[in-house]
């Protein structure tokens, strides 16, 4: 079992941290976010299966599910923003007491990591309600939105710093720090500068996952990497979803949907369930809106 003499897998400081923040959220019924980052490799999700494993033992609650039997990652593991909004929801049900989110690929692009900082705004809102510490894996904590330090939400950044083949070495940082931290970031032009100009509450190493276990994570994780790959073909490739057709032709999913029936036109490729489309349809459903003239159902094409 990957546990240190002491019993846990990483610093006891880190555990006796994970502590007071649990009661400040499941006695106090206030927000919490732990935030974990570093660059790609040095072990994020290893760390956040540690600390979620950890809350979850101090809670009465079994060590996380981290593949279900269908091959997903378990209802405490959430692998990209639409997942973490179902799952929320099914941690509330089940009164656990956390959920991981591993930013897995989502910003990409600075849309998708605006969207994302909104829906972590809208989440915190009225997150108290939910009495679950979330634990955030992204590479750059820097990313996050200022309304969430303005609200004090993150409580504690673990930098992870560096891996071995078995273990890993991390900082651990407050609210204070993390707000110097992202002050020197913007002041300075060489980022990574600011690491140097705060000083971590402490410091600590952490042991791998047991073989058993990293090798479901390496499975959950690979599978949603592929995922992100094939999502990021079909950009590439210039496909588009029935949504993405409806807002070039200002016209709704449905009629969209309707029009492309009519005309026996079938996606080109499936992904997740959601149908993508060549953009020759474009121009296709373009001239069958000339035709029509309707804003409504198209009629059938002879």
């Amino acid at each position: 079992m990957p546990f240190y003499s002491h019993g846990l897998p990483f610093e006891p400081l880190l555990h006796n941290n994970l502590v007071k923040l649990n009661s400040r959220v499941q006695e106090e019924k206030k927000a919490g976010l732990i935030i974990i980052s570093g660059g790609v490799g040095l072990g994020k999700t290893t760390m956040l299966i540690h600390i979620l494993d950890d809350l979850n033992k101090m809670n009465g609650k079994p060590p996380i599910e981290i593949k279900t039997d269908k091959g997903e990652s378990g209802n405490q593991l959430a692998m990209g923003g639409a997942d973490f909004l179902k799952k929320l929801r099914v941690s509330y049900d089940e009164k656990f007491p956390c959920m991981g989110y591993d930013e897995a690929g989502d910003f990409s692009k600075r849309g998708s990591l605006t969207s994302f900082n909104a829906m972590l705004n809208r989440t915190f809102e009225t997150f108290r309600a939910f009495k679950c510490i979330v634990v955030l894996a992204l590479p750059n904590f820097n990313v996050l939105d200022n309304q969430l330090f303005d609200n004090q939400i993150p409580r504690m950044l673990i930098q992870i710093t560096r891996r071995t083949k078995n273990s890993g070495d991390f900082g651990a940082y407050g609210l204070m720090e993390m707000n110097w931290l992202r002050y020197h970031m913007k002041k300075s032009p060489i980022k990574d500068y600011a690491w140097q100009r705060v000083h971590a509450n402490f410091r600590g190493h952490f042991l791998d996952l047991e073989p058993e276990r990293s090798k479901l994570l390496d499975e959950v994780s690979t599978k949603n990497k592929l995922k992100i790959l094939r999502k990021s073909e079909v950009k590439i490739e210039g496909l588009l979803t029935y949504p993405e057709l409806a807002q070039k032709l200002e016209r709704s999913p449905h009629w969209v949907m309707m029009a492309l029936k009519n005309l026996k036109i079938k996606s080109v490729r499936t992904i997740d369930r959601a149908k993508y489309f060549d953009q020759s349809v474009v121009a296709q459903l373009s001239e069958l809106l000339e035709n029509t003239g309707s804003p409504g159902r198209p009629r059938k094409v002879r």
